[in-house]
C-alpha cells in the first residue's frame, strides 16, 4: 500500500531509528497532504529515505506514533493479530499465570501498539484506546482479540483524558463483545482473593502494576498493624490481611471505592483481625495524624500522580516530600514505609531524593530494603524511557 508521506527535518530521525516511537511536531519539515487525524503515514528523512510507518495526528504534539520501521509491513488485520499475539506470548513466557489470573496483555508503546491498553481479568478483557490512530483500528483490534484469546468478553474503558489531546471528544465505555461482566470480577493474586470493578474502577478496574509490591507486603505483614493511604480498593491491605496482619486502616477521599474495598478486605481477613475504612482527604489526615498519632507497624503511601506537566516538577517534589515526611512520622520504630510514585516525570533518582529529604525532616533513619519498578506484564522498552513510571520503595524506619 502507498501511505501519505511525511518528511522530517535534518537529523530529526535519529531517535526514531534508535527505536523511540514518537515524532514531535518540531521534527516535521513537510506534513502529508490530505492525511486526516488517525491516518497511517510513511515517514522519510531529509534524504527521502524511509524511517518508519505510523499513526499521524496534526492535533497532537506527537505528530506520529511509529508502528513499524519495516517498509514492507502493511498495517492491517494481520499486523494487529501478530502484535497482540506477540504481546500475549511475552506474558505466557513468564510464571505470571501460576500466581494470578489478572494481568496486562498489551502495554501500549512498549508492546509496539501505541495508544492501546488491554488488561485481562480472569478472561474478561478490558480495552482502553488513547489515540486517534488506534481508534481507527477498533474493528481490527477486536478481531485480533477474538482470534488470539477467545475471551469471555471485551469491555471498553476509554474514559481517559488523554483522548482530548488527540482530538477525540468522546470517552466511550461499554460492552464490545461477549457476555456482560459481573459487577465485581473475582480474581486471584498470589494467594489473595480480590475483586476488580470494571465499570467504575480507576484505570481499567484495578491497579495491576502494584501486584509484586502487594505480594511482598503480604510476606512481611504477619502480626502487624497497617495504615494504607490513598487506599482505593484496599489491595495492599487485603494482601496484608492474607499475610496475617492484625489490623488495617484504609484511607481514601472517595467513599465510592469502599464497596470494592470491603469485598477485598472481607475475602482475606483472618478471624480476629480488624479492617476499617475511612473517607478523608489523605493529605489533611496525615498532617493531623503526624502530630497526634497513633503510629503503625507498616504505612503504605501510594498516591495518584501529583505531576501533570514537567514545569510542575519542583512543586510536586515538595508535595511528595512533605507527604512522605508525615508518613515516616507515623511508622513505629523498626517498622516499614511502603511508598510509591506513578509519575513518569519523577525519575528514580528524584524519588530516592524525596525519601532522603523526607527522612531528614521526620528525624528518622530509613534503610531501603527494596526499590522496585515494573512487573513482568508492564514491560519497558529501553528505547522508550517515557514508559518508566512506577517506583516503589520498602524502607525500614529506625528512630
Amino acid at each position: 500500500m502507498n501511505y501519505p508521506p511525511l518528511y522530517l527535518r535534518k537529523n530529526s530521525e535519529r531517535t526514531v531509528r534508535n527505536g523511540h516511537p514518537w515524532i514531535f511536531s518540531g521534527a516535521v519539515e513537510r506534513r502529508p497532504k490530505d492525511a486526516q487525524n488517525g491516518d497511517i503515514v510513511d515517514v522519510f528523512d531529509h534524504r527521502d529515505t524511509f524511517v518508519c510507518r505510523g499513526f499521524y495526528n496534526k492535533r497532537s504534539l506527537i505528530r506520529v506514533r511509529s508502528l513499524t520501521r519495516d517498509p514492507d509491513q502493511v498495517i492491517g488485520d494481520a499486523f494487529f493479530q501478530q502484535r497482540i499475539a506477540e504481546a500475549v506470548a511475552v506474558r505466557r513466557a513468564t510464571d505470571l499465570a501460576h500466581h494470578t489470573d489478572a494481568m496486562r496483555l498489551v502495554h501500549g508503546e512498549s508492546d509496539g501498539l501505541p495508544g492501546l491498553i488491554i488488561d485481562d481479568y480472569a478472561g474478561y478483557l478490558v480495552l482502553q484506546i488513547h489515540t486517534a490512530g488506534m481508534e481507527r483500528q477498533r474493528a481490527a483490534i477486536l478481531a485480533a482479540l477474538d482470534q488470539v484469546l477467545a475471551p469471555k468478553s471485551v469491555y471498553e474503558r476509554s474514559d481517559v483524558g488523554t483522548r482530548r489531546a488527540e482530538g477525540l471528544d468522546d470517552r466511550p465505555t461499554g460492552l464490545l463483545a461477549g457476555e456482560t461482566p459481573p459487577e465485581f470480577v473475582a480474581i486471584q493474586e498470589c494467594g489473595a482473593r480480590l475483586h476488580a470493578d470494571l465499570y467504575r474502577g480507576q484505570k481499567t478496574g484495578f491497579f495491576l502494576d502494584q501486584r509484586d509490591n502487594r505480594f511482598l507486603l503480604q510476606r512481611l505483614a504477619a502480626g502487624k498493624t497497617v495504615l494504607n493511604l490513598f487506599s482505593y480498593s484496599a489491595g495492599f491491605s487485603a494482601h496484608a490481611l492474607k499475610g496475617g496482619a492484625t489490623r488495617t486502616l484504609d484511607v481514601d477521599i472517595s467513599p465510592q471505592v469502599f464497596p470494592a474495598a470491603r469485598h477485598n478486605l472481607d475475602a482475606n481477613r483472618p478471624d480476629g483481625a480488624r479492617a476499617d475504612l475511612l473517607a478523608a482527604d489523605v493529605f489533611a489526615f496525615v498532617d493531623h495524624l503526624a502530630d497526634q498519632g497513633p503510629r503503625y507497624d507498616i504505612v503504605v503511601c501510594d498516591p495518584p500522580s501529583l505531576l501533570r506537566k514537567q514545569n510542575q516538577l519542583k512543586q510536586a517534589m515538595g508535595v511528595y516530600t512533605k507527604l512522605n515526611r508525615n508518613a515516616l512520622r507515623l511508622v513505629n520504630d523498626g517498622g516499614l514505609l511502603v511508598t510509591a510514585s506513578c509519575s513518569n516525570r519523577v525519575s528514580q533518582e528524584d524519588f530516592f531524593q524525596i525519601v532522603r529529604r523526607a527522612a531528614t525532616g521526620a528525624r528518622v533513619r530509613p534503610r531501603i530494603l527494596t526499590y522496585n519498578q515494573h512487573p513482568a506484564d508492564h514491560p519497558v522498552d529501553p528505547a522508550f524511557p517515557d514508559g518508566r513510571y512506577l517506583k516503589c520503595i520498602f524502607a525500614q524506619v529506625l528512630r
